[in-house]
């Protein structure tokens, strides 16, 4: 575990703060008990991953401990944990609500959103980033496979102007698609200067920077704009990061912690 934090340090420590699930949740819930988050009056909001390496019962995990301290949540995310149900399944998600009853008192409860990309670090002879064997596999696959899949097409063709999404006219992949036409989109002159990292590990880090990047940019403005249609009374907090998939136990690498209403 020493090795993999250190390592992580290396590339991460002036983007986020590395901390085991135990840490994590001290931090999140010292700062949200304060703000009026419980279980009995929140709901999580979780744009992640559809990967299972993120929930599984044989692995310690981020979203296992969050559901364990905020109850049970309400799924936006699509590949590479893009916010693909979007506005109307953000509308939905705060018609699920727990009620917060004060003084026999009925007021709508709180949204607490968990926005956070994800990838593996395999440790055999050197570490792996992007790479992960799941339980009850003895192959080694990828984590996130979405965005990995991403970075292989991306060096194929050389560059991001030269990379063309694949389409999907039938809409039988759309998750894929809107993940890499968005990337693209957004983050073409990133993209190449990454490709022109020649450190396997630090540039599947920056491609998992900007993924992170990408989907909380897409969830603040889906936020804004369920502001702006809805009339809610409760709280609002966003937690915002990368997910760090270990053989045994997840890792967080906590970017962001913020309160939309009050900004």
């Amino acid at each position: 575990m020493k090795e993999i934090i250190n390592s992580l340090n290396n590339y991460f420590d002036q983007w986020g703060t590395i901390l085991t699930i135990p840490d994590f949740l001290s931090e999140i819930q010292d700062i949200f008990s304060k703000s009026f988050f419980s279980r009995e009056n929140s709901r999580l909001v979780f744009s992640v991953c559809p990967d299972d390496i993120n929930r599984l019962d044989e692995r310690k995990t981020v979203e296992n401990a969050l559901k364990e301290n905020y109850g049970g949540e309400f799924n936006l995310g699509g590949l590479g944990a893009y916010p693909i149900a979007g506005l109307s399944g953000m509308i939905a998600a705060s018609h699920h609500l727990p009620d917060d009853i004060k003084s026999e008192k009925r007021k709508a409860g709180n949204l607490l959103f968990y926005v956070s990309p994800h990838f593996g670090i395999l440790q055999q002879r050197e570490l792996l980033y992007g790479k992960i064997i799941r339980p009850g596999q003895k192959k080694i696959t990828d984590s996130c496979g979405a965005i990995m899949g991403f970075l292989s097409a991306l060096k194929t063709s050389g560059s991001s102007k030269t990379f063309i999404v694949p389409p999907d006219a039938d809409y039988l992949d759309i998750s894929r698609f809107v993940l890499q036409t968005e990337l693209k989109s957004l983050f073409s002159e990133e993209i190449d200067k990454l490709l022109d990292i020649t450190e396997t590990n630090l540039q599947v880090a920056e491609l998992f920077k900007l993924n992170y990047d990408l989907v909380l940019l897409k969830s603040k403005v889906m936020i804004d704009e369920f502001l702006k249609k809805e009339s809610f009374e409760g709280h609002i907090g966003v937690i915002g990061g990368l997910t760090v998939n270990l053989a045994r136990e997840d890792l967080f690498i906590l970017k962001d912690l913020f309160f939309p209403k009050n900004d």
